[in-house]
C-alpha cells in the first residue's frame, strides 16, 4: 500500500509539472531541494514530509487534498494511475468552455467501449 501510495503521488505530480510547462529543476528551486528529490519523489521512491508537500501544493497550485484523493479504492496500475492525473492537472488548466468540449470529447471516445472491470 505504501509503494502503491508513492508512486500514485509521484505520478499525479509528474503530472502536474509537465502541465504546468515546468522542468523538475524549477521545481527544486522553488521547493528548495535538490533536482533528484524531485525525480525521486516523482519516480515514487521517496515520500515527502509535510512540509515538502506543503511547498509542491504551493508551487504547483495543487491541494494537498487532490495529490490524495481515491487512495485506497481498486488498485491501478502506475501508467493508469499517470495517465489519470495527466488528464486531471490539464482539465484544471481549461476554461469552463473549453472543458465541455473536452468532456464530451472523452465522452464519445468511451461511448460504446466496454467499462473497465
Amino acid at each position: 500500500m505504501v509503494r502503491d501510495l508513492k508512486q500514485l503521488l509521484g505520478a499525479r505530480l509528474r503530472a502536474r509539472r509537465l502541465a504546468l510547462n515546468l522542468t523538475q529543476e524549477q521545481v527544486a528551486e522553488a521547493i528548495a531541494r535538490t533536482v533528484e528529490t524531485v525525480s525521486n519523489l516523482e519516480r515514487g521512491r521517496a515520500f515527502p514530509g509535510l512540509d515538502t508537500l506543503e511547498q509542491l501544493g504551493r508551487v504547483l497550485d495543487l491541494p494537498l487534498g487532490n495529490l490524495f484523493g481515491e487512495v485506497g479504492t481498486a488498485a491501478v496500475s502506475s501508467r493508469r494511475a499517470e495517465l489519470r492525473a495527466r488528464l486531471l492537472a490539464l482539465a484544471d488548466g481549461l476554461a469552463d468552455a473549453d472543458l465541455e468540449i473536452a468532456v464530451r470529447q472523452v465522452e464519445a471516445l468511451a461511448e460504446g467501449r466496454p467499462r473497465r472491470p
